[in-house]
């Protein structure tokens, strides 16, 4: 009876099994991953100025007629009658559908200079554009609730010149 056994694997057959390999084989070639940060930074740059541009035209042309809590630009002096509620959403489609189409335009000739970049000054003019997006889209939602603001009051009627 024989009391030695032998290691299920021992170093030789981890050797044997390895050589050959190469683990640089499982990795993606460096042209498709900077492809696809290409094609990333382009649809990155691209998202905010179309849901501008489709929020602006369902705030024109899909909005209720009447105010809700659910649909629609809604802003406390907006809500306050029928008259402010069909003007805000008006108001806020123009605003809103304007700034989307300006900013597709501007950042579809942005994305045409991203082909010969290098990728980090890609990645940061595309950062920069997230950036002013943002940024804009905060102004305009500022000009609407301030527009809103002074002509109605909390009950949705015109504000009167004081005499």
């Amino acid at each position: 009876m024989n009391t030695e056994t032998t290691p299920a694997l021992s170093i030789d057959s981890i050797k044997e099994l390895m050589d050959g390999f190469d683990p640089a084989a499982l990795l993606p070639e460096l042209d498709t991953v900077f492809g696809k940060i290409e094609l990333v930074c382009r649809i990155a740059v691209m998202i905010g100025p179309v849901l501008l541009l489709l929020l602006g035209l369902t705030y024109l042309f899909l909005a209720p007629k009447e105010a809700n809590h659910y649909l629609g630009y809604r802003c406390y002096f907006g809500m306050g009658s029928v008259q402010a509620w069909r003007f805000t959403q008006k108001f806020s489609g123009i605003v809103l559908g304007v700034l989307g189409l300006v900013l597709t335009a501007v950042m579809v000739f942005m994305m045409m200079s991203f082909r010969g970049m290098a990728v980090e000054a890609m990645v940061w003019r595309a950062v920069k554009c997230l950036i002013w997006e943002a940024a804009l889209a905060l102004l305009a939602n500022l000009a609407i609730n301030g527009t809103v603001f002074f002509l109605f009051d909390s009950n949705g009627d015109f504000r009167s010149k004081k005499r």
